[in-house]
């Protein structure tokens, strides 16, 4: 069984984690793609706009419910405290014996993957994957981070996906503002916003 996870605050989750998602599925042939909503990130300060661990859940399960591999863990939620990915790995690795697991970062997360903890760890016991974005690192800037990231001859797979410029931060902005979401996420997470009133 072949296992991709991708982590993150799905603050909402938008069009742009669907997409890489469904490419991360087609390039490394995996059986399911398992989105996995962190209950706190250790690299973002909780804020205002900050809809709770339940209504994230609630959204990406929304979200992801038509994609025939995508499912959605709340393990992070239930673990409670600040989410590790090592953990999460560690998590789904127990409960499927024998399966490879495949984490999904983006190349921004990728410059501060050496913060993370026990990331050495990680890319030992998952095969690390890292979405490309266009224009945003040179090929020289790629290949450096890619052998930064090498441990114990296991190199990082870069993902292609078409870049979207679209962000959970620009949609909670607006919404506050009162701004058509249209597009920018499925209509039932746009839905759910509206109906909980979130980001307002």
């Amino acid at each position: 069984m072949r296992i991709g996870i991708i982590g993150g605050s799905f603050n909402p989750i938008h069009i742009a984690h669907l997409i890489i998602a469904d490419r991360f599925c087609d390039q490394m042939e995996l059986d399911e793609c398992v989105f996995v909503p962190a209950l706190q990130s250790p690299f973002k300060v909780r804020g205002a706009s900050m809809a709770s661990p339940e209504d994230r859940l609630g959204m990406v399960r929304l979200a992801t419910v038509q994609h025939p591999k995508y499912r959605v863990s709340d393990v992070e939620i239930q673990r409670g405290g600040v989410s590790y990915t090592i953990d999460t790995i560690r998590a789904f690795a127990h409960a499927h014996p024998g399966s490879e697991i495949f984490l999904l970062i983006g190349s921004d997360q990728a410059v501060e993957f050496v913060r993370w903890r026990e990331w050495e760890h990680i890319c030992c016991e998952a095969q690390l994957c890292i979405v490309r974005r266009p224009f945003l690192l040179t090929p020289e800037m790629e290949e450096r981070m890619t052998e930064t990231l090498t441990v114990e001859g296991r190199k990082p797979v870069w993902i292609g996906a078409p870049l979207l410029e679209i962000s959970s931060t620009d949609i909670r902005n607006r919404v506050a503002s009162d701004k058509s979401i249209n597009y920018l996420t499925v209509k039932a997470v746009r839905d759910y916003i509206e109906e909980k009133g979130l980001y307002r």
